[in-house]
């Protein structure tokens, strides 16, 4: 070929190799990131929801950022609420520690087996199952019931979330890859209600765990008499020592354990989260009502800055139902826009 002729070919070449060069740099640039850092960018595309001066985003969105990010991170100080669900939980755990419900080891030990056959995730699976067969009682008062007074007198989510923490702790699944989660409703003054899950880090999985609790009592089987609290009697004869543990895996069980985002719970916005080690919180004061502008600045994108002294950005309306990260400049978990 003639040395022009190629040198014309080069250049009709070099436009369209340009973007491919582009496109194979953002993918290695993709590929080379941290988790931390795909969490960051996940984080930064996540909707933001808005109740009682608070705004939150969801659970699955927040996904392993729960687990990458410390707890009690000396820059981002948690709040009194968090405060208070860690120590409640160690309360629990100090009372577990000297008293356990008859039966408890069994279920250890069953639990136990069944991690070092197949994994964490499998583990959780049995976790999971055993205690949903525990009846679900309202009306509890704000601690954070032990296993003992919990089996005793049945509980709420919180409760359910704590027994499956510490029997999941008692068979030896680390303190690291257990994640209390506080879920906050997503409207002021609607049906949603605070609720407690347990989720877990399972090795080898590519997503965290959410282990979900009944909101009401599980199906009485067969020739099942009824009770108000305390365990099926499914349960109650594993607790005996007269079925296998792996039983509950042969019959509806509550909610069955799925990952973050195909999770009942996924859309849900996240408040807090904390292990027995501490919390660290993902809400964010809400900015105050806009005043109404008029003229040529009710088109303008006022700043407003929050309790924390971080600045808001928001479009005129003065309605914020819901908010996404502001990524001009370098991203930033702090400021948000109307979406």
């Amino acid at each position: 070929m003639p040395l022009a002729r190629l040198f014309r070919c080069l250049l009709l070449l070099l436009p369209l190799a340009a973007p491919l060069t582009a496109n194979a740099t953002a993918a290695h640039s993709e590929s080379s990131a941290s988790p931390l850092e795909v969490g960051i960018r996940r984080l930064n595309a996540a909707t933001w929801w808005e109740a009682n001066r608070k705004i939150r985003p969801e659970l699955a969105q927040v996904g392993d950022m729960m687990f990458l990010l410390p707890l009690a991170d000396e820059k981002l100080q948690p709040s009194s609420d968090a405060i208070g669900r860690v120590q409640r939980l160690r309360d629990a755990l100090r009372t577990h520690l000297t008293r356990r419900p008859a039966g408890w080891n069994l279920l250890v030990a069953q639990v136990r087996d069944q991690r070092a056959k197949a994994g964490d995730a499998a583990a959780a699976l049995l976790a999971n199952s055993l205690i949903n067969e525990m009846r679900y009682r309202d009306g509890t008062d704000g601690t954070y019931y032990a296993p003992a007074r919990f089996f005793a007198e049945s509980g709420v989510c919180k409760d359910f979330a704590v027994a499956k923490y510490l029997l999941l702790r008692d068979a030896g699944v680390e303190i690291a890859r257990l994640r209390l989660v506080s879920l906050a409703p997503r409207y002021n003054n609607t049906p949603d209600d605070w609720h407690v899950i347990l989720v877990v880090q399972a090795e080898g999985q590519s997503e965290p765990l959410a282990l979900d609790s009944p909101s009401s009592a599980p199906a009485r089987r067969p020739g099942e008499a009824s009770a108000e609290s305390g365990p099926s009697a499914l349960l109650g004869a594993i607790l005996a020592g007269r079925k296998p543990a792996d039983a509950v895996l042969r019959a509806p069980s509550g909610p069955l354990l799925a990952t973050l985002s195909r999770s009942g719970q996924a859309e849900r916005p996240l408040a807090t989260v904390f292990n027995e080690q501490g919390s660290r919180s993902f809400e964010r004061d809400a900015p105050g009502a806009a005043p109404r502008p008029s003229g040529a600045a009710r088109n303008a994108r006022p700043t407003y800055v929050d309790g924390l002294g971080q600045p808001w950005r928001v479009d005129g309306s003065g309605t914020f139902p819901k908010w996404r990260v502001a990524t001009d400049g370098n991203p930033t978990l702090l400021r948000v826009a109307s979406r």
